[in-house]
């Protein structure tokens, strides 16, 4: 079995270390992949770092929205509530 998740791997520098829950909410970190039981994990590891995990889908479609030049990832999203 092949297991492949993206995730968080096209944030700026910046976004990546500053604190996760300053402005009021959780910075938003992306992934992507085929295998749920493993989104499910890396899912629970981002929300253990203080992030809030936002699931792209499977790996063709957040491959295309977490390329590096393409807008999504270089914007600093905040989840309030």
């Amino acid at each position: 079995m092949n297991i492949a998740i993206i995730g968080a791997g096209a944030i700026g520098a910046a976004i990546a270390v500053a604190d996760p829950r300053s402005e009021g909410g959780r910075r938003v970190l992306f992934l992507s992949g085929d295998e749920r039981a493993a989104k499910v994990d890396v899912a629970a590891l981002i929300e253990r770092l203080g992030f809030f995990a936002l699931d792209l889908g499977g790996v063709e479609q957040g491959r295309l929205q977490q390329f590096p030049g393409v807008p999504l990832p270089s914007l600093n999203l905040v989840k309030f509530g």
